[in-house]
């Protein structure tokens, strides 16, 4: 009845996974959410999946003994479901994606810019510099387009990286024998050998297992490497924390084993991300959106403008020369709205600020993410080498029931703390400290498979070999990075599956699986797992390591596992060579492991002077001092030995007969922990000032996380609260900043509590676990919150393409992840993420600041227009000199403010709103009104002078465009008696235009250091900004090149005017600061008065 309702139980959880839709290709929301429900294999005994796999004949009682799928049933199933690999998503073409660049209203507004210039040069041929205006402009589109065409080619590479996970060639058992076959060709049902240094094909469910490592940080981000059985999990177990499943494009590093394919292709866990990630919508940035709202703007106001000009100078002209009107009128009009210059400057400012956070290790894959970047409010960054060093270090020791933090000190009078430098002047022996100390660090080198790397040095990885040289190693970086074969910076040593056996027949030690390259130049690199890396390192610093190890031959040794949680190390004295009676050597067995596991193995305590017997008094100190570091976030590691006599003629023996398990004298403990880094505190008190709520993603205990949240100045004291849903309790901390006086609420959440929160509780709660990333990232947005999510793993690709801000780890992270995501850390560090967020701000606040510089120059060129057409005043400034402005005189200072540096409050003010707009009302009242209105008194001032000079009235002037002032002029022009001919007439209007061009042209020279700030005053703010310096000179030399070099102020309509006029530009400049400073003083004093935010822009 068992074998029964088992085999029922095997066909009812098929017949689930069947109708969650598992196929190649699938990319539902549940598959996508919760890929643990996909699977059930992992609850399945090895006779249950006997059952469930018929075809691969596997043998219940000896695994390695199965037979496999015979051929011709792999070739059928290999025709049914199709080969192993992942579906490429379908690619735009690349013609298509060109043609797609220019459907960009900047560039359609551009082009048809270009081509009213165009069509102005065909109704006048005589100017060709309309010609030539619109060649300009139609080559910018071109080249802009250009750019952007290969910078998003770029981009789409993300299923190239996850195929670069899969491996070419397996091993697989068929028709009872092994043979390799290619990856592609592995099928649902083959048994598939697992060795060391080889990567899996696909997802297999373990069925034999000779101490499988697998390490999975492709996958999941996480080095740490993942002891993979053969048993059967509960029901309630998922199968990311079954430990019998390996996932494809996992790496072996250590024993191995035999697996049964239970996914392949798209229906693996790598393949369900990878649709996941590949067919997620791609949203506009929101520069992207402002950018397109302000040119809709500006379209839709130049169009409205240009027919109200049109129709007004229609019914003053009585509709005479409709053609000519509709040029000089229409045409113009949206020729003069429409900054030509503004996609260039946009894209420069890109450029530039894209260049300064390079050289502070932030890569840009999309330019116009910075200003997303900028607008955060939520950062959920792991915390793993993000916020820690991803280096493991002793912090602290218990020994002796004494507590020591960092490198003890000697015994002498004169005490003195040793360094961790090799450069020590006085090198210290072991027994210069007060014991037990000397056995703890003893104990630490010698039961410890890390090893000091050498140059040389040759690791083997299956049929492949590496070889590290000082070229190679000058390559890896400090911290504890791992080179993988995938090409990402972290490195693997595998050893024999099978213990190796020294000379004489003793069992011989087999050295670590996992090798980290850890270490500044100043450190020996040291391979082996994180935390015997941190012993080695923490034993070398107080002693000679390579001298004690020479001491010391390892005689027998049994490995530390999940099950025993126990490392055992026998070793024999070298300086004690003596026999007893009975033929007999004193050896030393080394313990070390988890301390409550080590404690229960002990009956004596070491002190200083002595041992005493273990009592409850002494059970007692020893767990305060693993609480005390268990509570810290510490992972604590206890130590203990013994000596022991045996028999020189006999070998140790695996079944633990002949080597002590029992009495041991416990030494001490030891905590290691992964450090914050050096910045980090300072990088989450600049967040708290800024207002941008940080959530710290990890897979450690919520004791840990909680440890680590405290000690970076995260999170404050716990306090409980109650799930409504779930009646669970909640660990949330109140940390309240130095600067506020309200609370500030964050939370430590367990990721399996997300889906029973409420909206209510999603609205207070800042904390989970690294599964649940795309669901906070679909809360917080769903909030109307902007944000930045860190990742490393193939698991966190997702959550980088849906998060506004994706950002990669460069050294730690997976191809995948870079390729998924918009940003790269290349220091790994999350100070470099603030420094990014600033440079976002510094983005959007200079582009505002270019954007109010720019358009202020707007009304003053159609108002000389509407002047032309309402009253009959010759035109103050030709279609040339307007196309000048916005492609020569104001790019260089438009772009100049991209260099400028950030206002000494940038990070103290709260995130702009989502609601706040790149180009608001007030600001355009600012540029269009007020900024533009001095410079069109200002230009109109001289304009008018220029008349005056020359003697003429200036009530003559009005409504005398249209037959005096212009070639072919009807005669001679009389005002205060004065004549003035065809020749005089035109050179007069030519000195006014250059009147009017220079005074808006220099007076936007001085506007460009009133925007320099938008609230500091621009004495406090300081001239830093040498760009800036250099733009106002080209600006004033080409207002020279335009008006005062002979054949070029023909051709653009401007002679050379009294110098007089001059003086118009430095007035306008003072009226502008005056107003500016005063608008920024009451910024600064009443941010949030009503009247004043009028004018904040």
């Amino acid at each position: 009845m068992r074998a029964v309702r088992r085999i029922k139980r095997s066909c009812d959880l098929k017949n689930e996974v069947k109708k969650s839709g598992v196929k190649a290709g699938s990319s539902t929301d549940n598959a996508n959410r919760n890929l643990s429900s996909l699977f059930f294999e992992h609850r399945l005994t090895l006779l249950e999946l006997q059952m469930q796999f018929v075809d691969s004949n596997i043998f219940v009682s000896k695994p390695n003994n199965s037979g496999g799928l015979t051929s011709k049933k792999a070739s059928d199933k290999l025709a049914k479901d199709g080969p192993n690999v992942l579906l490429p998503p379908k690619e735009m073409g690349n013609l298509e994606l060109f043609l797609r660049q220019f459907v960009n209203l900047f560039w359609i507004l551009l082009i048809g810019a270009g081509i009213l210039s165009l069509v102005t040069y065909f109704f006048d041929r005589s100017v060709a510099i309309n010609l030539y205006a619109a060649i300009v402009l139609f080559l910018i589109v071109i080249v802009m387009c250009t750019v952007t065409f290969f910078e998003e080619k770029k981009a789409r590479n993300v299923v190239r990286g996850f195929s670069n996970l899969l491996p070419a060639k397996c091993t697989v058992i068929r028709e009872s024998r092994q043979m390799t076959i290619d990856s592609c060709d592995i099928v649902v049902g083959d048994l598939v050998i697992v060795k060391s240094g080889s990567r899996v094909p696909a997802d297999l469910r373990i069925i034999q297992s000779t101490g499988l490592k697998v390490e999975a940080s492709s996958i999941t981000g996480e080095a740490e490497p993942i002891e993979v059985h053969a048993e059967s999990v509960a029901e309630h177990i998922g199968v990311f924390d079954a430990g019998n499943v390996t996932f494809n494009g996992s790496f072996c590093v250590d024993g191995e084993g035999i697996g049964i394919c239970i996914r392949t292709g798209q229906a693996t866990v790598i393949g369900q991300i990878a649709a996941l990630t590949t067919e997620q919508k791609q949203e506009s940035s929101s520069l992207q959106i402002e950018i397109s709202r302000f040119v809709k703007f500006v379209t839709v106001s130049a169009l409205i403008m240009g027919a109200i000009i049109f129709i007004i100078g229609g019914f003053i002209n009585k509709w005479h020369d409709i053609v000519n009107l509709f040029i000089s009128g229409f045409l113009v009009v949206i020729v003069a709205n429409v900054p030509q210059g503004l996609p260039a400057t946009v894209t420069s400012e890109l450029t530039i600020i894209a260049r300064r956070m390079a050289s502070k290790n932030v890569y840009m894959k999309k330019l116009d993410v910075i200003e997303s970047f900028g607008a955060t409010t939520v950062i959920a960054s792991d915390k793993t080498g993000t916020l820690t060093m991803n280096k493991m270090t002793v912090t602290d020791v218990w020994c002796g029931r004494n507590y020591v933090s960092g490198i003890p000190e000697v015994k002498y009078k004169t005490l003195h703390t040793i360094t961790a430098s090799k450069e020590r002047s006085v090198m210290v022996g072991l027994d210069d400290f007060d014991k037990p100390l000397p056995d703890l660090i003893t104990i630490m080198a010698i039961c410890n498979k890390a090893e000091f790397e050498a140059v040389g040095q040759t690791i083997h990885f299956g049929d492949e070999q590496l070889t590290l040289s000082r070229r190679t190693l000058s390559k890896i970086d400090g911290g504890e990075n791992l080179w993988r074969p995938t090409g990402r910076r972290r490195l693997h040593s595998v050893a024999p599956a099978a213990d190796d056996l020294e000379a004489g027949g003793k069992l011989g030690r087999r050295r670590h699986s996992t090798m980290s390259v850890g270490g500044s130049k100043k450190e020996r690199r040291i391979c082996g797992t994180p935390s015997e890396v941190a012993l080695l390192r923490y034993a070398d610093s107080v002693t000679d390591v390579a001298q004690l190890r020479r001491r010391y031959r390892i005689a027998f040794e049994v490995p530390f596992n999940s099950m025993r949680k126990w490392h055992l190390t026998v070793v024999q004295d070298n300086t004690i060579n003596e026999n007893d009676e009975d033929n007999k050597l004193s050896y030393i067995a080394f313990l070390k492991g988890a301390p409550e596991v080590i404690m229960k193995k002990c009956s004596q305590f070491a002190l200083a002077d002595g041992c005493i017997s273990i009592d409850e008094g002494t059970e007692m100190e020893f767990q305060d001092a693993y609480d005390h570091f268990g509570n810290s976030g510490r992972r604590v590691i206890g130590f203990a030995m013994k000596r022991f006599p045996f028999n020189s003629n006999m070998r140790f023996s695996s079944d633990g007969s002949d080597f002590p398990l029992e009495d041991f004298t416990f030494v001490g403990l030891v905590a290691i922990m992964d450090p914050p880094r050096p910045d980090t505190s300072d990088a989450i008190k600049r967040c708290k000032r800024a207002g941008i709520k940080v959530f710290m993603v990890t897979g450690d205990h919520p004791s840990t996380a909680t440890a680590v949240a405290k000690e970076i100045g995260l999170i404050g004291p716990p306090k409980e609260i109650t799930v409504q849903k779930t009646k669970r309790s909640i660990s949330m901390s109140f940390a309240k900043d130095e600067e506020e006086d309200e609370e500030r609420d964050w939370a430590v959440v367990h990721g399996s509590l997300l889906p029973d929160l409420t909206e209510a509780h999603w609205d207070e709660l800042l904390e989970t676990t690294p599964e649940q990333k795309l669901l906070i990232v679909e809360k917080c947005q769903h909030r109307g919150e902007v944000v930045t999510v860190t990742g490393d793993g193939v698991n966190d690709a997702p959550a980088l393409k849906k998060a506004n801000v994706g950002v990669a780890m460069g050294i730690t992270g997976s191809d995948v992840a870079k390729q998924a995501a918009d940003i790269v850390l290349m220091d790994d560090n999350f100070a470099s993420i603030v420094k990014g967020v600033e440079e976002g701000r510094l983005l959007f606040d200079n582009l505002r600041k270019t954007i109010a510089y720019t358009l202020t120059h707007t009304m003053p060129e159609v108002v000389t227009i509407v002047f032309n057409f309402v009253v009959g005043v010759p035109m103050a400034l030709t279609t040339l000199l307007i196309l000048s402005v916005d492609l020569g005189t104001e790019l260089a200072p438009a772009i100049s403010l991209a260099y400028e540096n950030a206002e000494i409050d940038i990070m103290e003010k709260a995130p702009r709103k989502r609601t706040t707009r790149l180009v608001s009302i007030a600001m355009l009242a600012y540029s269009y009104a007020i900024a533009g209105g001095m410079v069109i008194i200002g230009s109109s001032a001289a304009y008018l002078y220029t008349y005056a000079y020359h003697g003429i009235d200036l009530r003559d002037i009005f409504f005398s465009a249209d037959d005096y002032f212009k070639h072919n002029a009807i005669g001679n022009f009389t005002s205060n008696g004065l004549v003035f001919n065809e020749e005089q007439q035109v050179e007069i209007q030519a000195q006014g235009c250059a009147a009017y061009y220079i005074t808006m042209v220099i007076s936007q020279a001085f506007h460009l250091w009133m925007c320099k700030t938008r609230r500091i005053s621009i004495f406090q703010h300081g001239i830093n900004n040498l760009v800036s310096i250099y733009a106002v000179i080209i600006e004033v030399l080409l207002v020279l090149l335009f008006v005062y070099t002979p054949g070029i102020n023909f051709v653009m309509g401007a002679r050379p005017p009294p110098f007089q006029v001059w003086f118009f530009a430095p007035a306008v400049g003072i009226a502008l600061w005056i107003y500016n400073e005063t608008r920024k003083l009451f910024i600064r004093r009443s941010p949030n008065n009503n009247v004043v935010r009028l004018f904040k822009w």
